[in-house]
């Protein structure tokens, strides 16, 4: 049995990572109202961000990061803007965890609230959720920024050692001068293949690449699994679309069937050269065979409608569509929630934030079955 001062220790050790995990997944949204104020939407409170409209914004998962209109960089985080510098950035990039941007060619990234350098001159960088491969054109290394360490991965005295890479969420995928191809995941380093792959794409925890062969393979969670030889298109179109997300990919087989993997296990779907497949993160949608359209998520199908969407977003675990009536449909965490018929003047989707403008300085916002 375990004594009060263990039970209390289990006890706030649990209150402490809810805390985390509440304070990390706060859904987040922006906009510009009419008097050209820029406000966000964080967790169901309104924050004005900045009192002039901003030149550009982006939205993440836990900050929203903006070029306001005197041309310098700030950031939104934990409940408030914060200036990053004055007129010196030219490209930010946003993802769930991180902010990655460059002063001029100097590359940096912005992870929970801390400013990390990574290198004075970059040419060359890709980036997931939370890891950055970059070359350091300076000291001829291809380093790797992640969980708030930088990991050299190759170096060469005659240029960039890396020839071919993809960044998904938490996982790095690279090719060097000498053909080896390597995995970095969970702060390992496994040597994949030791002939250059054809093609390599990477989303959360798995990475899926033709081997020199042209015969599909995916790495997931440490373990390669081999599709076989995969259609690779017709025409000008060498290679067949492989689409890849968060722990799965869709791909055709050789009859053209629609299959997935997903969590390490293959889903036969039985729709045949579907004309329409997108996906994104968890969410993946696809023409059904009927005309109609069908979404798998979290290693299930559901059919939505007999028809296509003239217009449909997709974001993490949720997407929008208009119906024929011109009607707004939210699936979102699994969930199907329709919106009041009414005149939409404006709609967008930041990860599972479904911001509806409906008048004059008029903003709603859903997120999983609340609203506001």
């Amino acid at each position: 049995m375990l004594s009060f001062t263990a039970m209390k220790k289990m006890f706030l050790s649990a209150v402490l990572l809810l805390l985390f995990v509440s304070g990390n997944a706060q859904p987040l949204s922006a906009y510009v109202n009419q008097d050209g104020r820029f406000f966000v939407f964080d967790n169901f409170n309104i924050q004005q961000a900045d009192y002039l409209e901003p030149k550009f914004f982006s939205v993440g998962k836990t900050c929203v990061p903006f070029i306001d209109n005197t041309k310098n960089f700030k950031i939104y985080y934990n409940g408030k803007p914060q200036q990053i510098n004055e007129g010196y950035t030219t490209d930010f990039y946003v993802t769930d965890n991180i902010v990655v941007f460059k002063n001029q060619a100097t590359l940096c990234v912005f992870d929970n609230g801390k400013i990390t350098k990574l290198a004075d001159y970059n040419t060359s960088f890709a980036f997931g959720d939370s890891i950055v491969g970059y070359f350091d054109d300076r000291q001829y290394v291809y380093n790797l920024y992640w969980n708030g360490k930088i990991v050299r991965l190759e170096e060469n005295s005659l240029g960039n050692p890396v020839t071919l890479s993809a960044a998904g969420s938490n996982v790095f995928a690279w090719v060097t001068v000498y053909d080896q191809f390597n995995i970095f995941y969970d702060g390992d380093i496994f040597e994949q293949e030791s002939q250059a792959p054809q093609m390599i794409n990477a989303g959360k925890n798995i990475v899926v690449y033709r081997d020199y062969y042209n015969d599909l393979k995916v790495f997931y969670k440490g373990e390669t699994f081999e599709l076989g030889a995969v259609p690779l298109g017709t025409g000008t179109k060498k290679m067949a679309p492989v689409f890849i997300g968060n722990n799965m990919a869709a791909f055709l087989d050789g009859t053209g069937e629609l299959k997935i993997f997903y969590a390490g296990k293959i889903i036969e779907t039985g729709v045949m050269n579907p004309q329409s497949i997108r996906i994104k993160d968890n969410m993946l949608v696809y023409e059904n065979g009927t005309g109609g359209i069908s979404v798998f998520y979290q290693g299930q199908i559901t059919r939505l409608e007999n028809y296509m969407p003239s217009k449909l977003e997709l974001s993490q675990n949720s997407l929008y569509y208009f119906t024929q009536s011109n009607e707004i449909r939210f699936y979102t965490f699994g969930k199907m929630i329709e919106l009041p018929a009414q005149i939409y003047d404006d709609i967008r989707l930041d990860f599972d934030v479904l911001q509806v403008k409906t008048g004059f300085n008029s903003f709603s916002f859903y997120y999983k079955d609340k609203k506001l």
